[in-house]
Formats: structure tokens, C-alpha cells, sequence
């Protein structure tokens, strides 16, 4: 299947790809910022050893959408040939250089414990307009993990309401 990025998607890319930290994609629904912002992930976990996290405000929302989901179909459509390990029981994929990309929800406090525990490379907000500021303060305390990739911390949303923290 061939896919065509539309203008927006194109210019998410281009962010992606500059000295940018933090990267917001929003727009409506089925616009693909998730699925850029996962095909972002998964290409910088390719380049070199590292861990990679994927928020959102309910652990069963990320298993839902991210997990059984979006993620699948990212490796499917883009990396078919990219062999990865699924961890079923914490929620994480490994690749074979050992890079890992966690998927976590942040209603759970021994699970964000376990995950806040470690450091990242980047973090992905997923649907950001529905996590707390004071959640996302902690979680950015984690994007400092000692390799050489510039680290990046991804938002997606669709539009809020102006008095959003985002």
C-alpha cells in the first residue's frame, strides 16, 4: 500500500527531522498524526540502542489505541520487514539493535513508577489534551537518556479548548 503525505503531515516531518524538542501534531481525527508521530519513533529506535515512551492518560486507552492498534499497523505498513519482540506482560516492543518503545497510561501509579524509573529518548504525549500539565512536568524529567540521539518529546491532540496548558 502506497501512502502520500498531505501537506500537514509533510510539515510534522519536517519538524520531526529538525533540532526541534518538543513537536505538537494536532488536527482532527483520522488526520495521521499518530501515525507519523509512531513512524518518528520507530525510525530514531532504529538508528541507535534506546528506550522510547508512549503516554497517555489511561493505560487502557494506550493499550487500545496504541498497542492493538496504531502501533501494529505502523510496523505493518512501513517497517514490514523490521523484525521486532512484543513484551505482553509490560507493554514493550524491543527491536534487534535493543531499543525498546514502551506504551504506558498514567492512571496508574505502580505501572508510572516502574515506567518513570528509567530514561528516555523520547516521549510521546498521545492525545496530550486529555493529560494533566502536572503529569507531563514529571514524565519530562525522564527524556534524558545518554546516547547520541537528540532527544524529543512528541504531543498529538485534536484541537482543545484555548485554556488548555498545551
Amino acid at each position: 500500500m502506497k501512502f502520500k503525505d498531505t501537506p500537514k503531515q509533510k510539515e510534522l516531518v519536517s519538524l520531526q527531522s529538525s533540532n526541534a524538542t518538543h513537536i505538537m501534531a494536532y488536527g482532527g481525527s483520522r488526520s495521521g498524526k499518530t501515525t507519523r508521530q509512531l513512524k518518528s519513533i520507530i525510525i530514531r529506535a532504529s538508528k541507535v540502542e534506546s528506550k522510547h515512551l508512549i503516554l497517555r492518560d489511561k493505560f487502557n486507552q494506550a493499550k487500545t489505541s496504541i498497542w492493538l492498534d496504531s502501533l501494529p499497523k505502523v510496523f505493518k505498513n512501513f517497517f514490514p520487514d523490521l523484525w521486532y519482540e512484543e513484551n505482553k506482560t509490560d507493554y514493550f516492543i524491543k527491536l534487534a539493535n535493543g531499543s525498546e518503545i514502551w506504551i504506558a497510561g498514567l492512571d496508574d501509579s505502580i505501572r508510572v513508577e516502574k515506567i518513570l524509573g528509567k530514561e528516555y529518548s523520547t516521549i510521546y504525549f498521545n492525545e496530550c489534551s486529555q493529560i494533566k500539565y502536572s503529569s507531563v512536568v514529571v514524565a519530562l524529567s525522564r527524556l534524558a537518556e545518554k546516547n547520541s540521539l537528540k532527544k524529543k518529546c512528541y504531543y498529538d491532540m485534536n484541537p482543545p479548548s484555548k485554556k488548555h496548558w498545551s
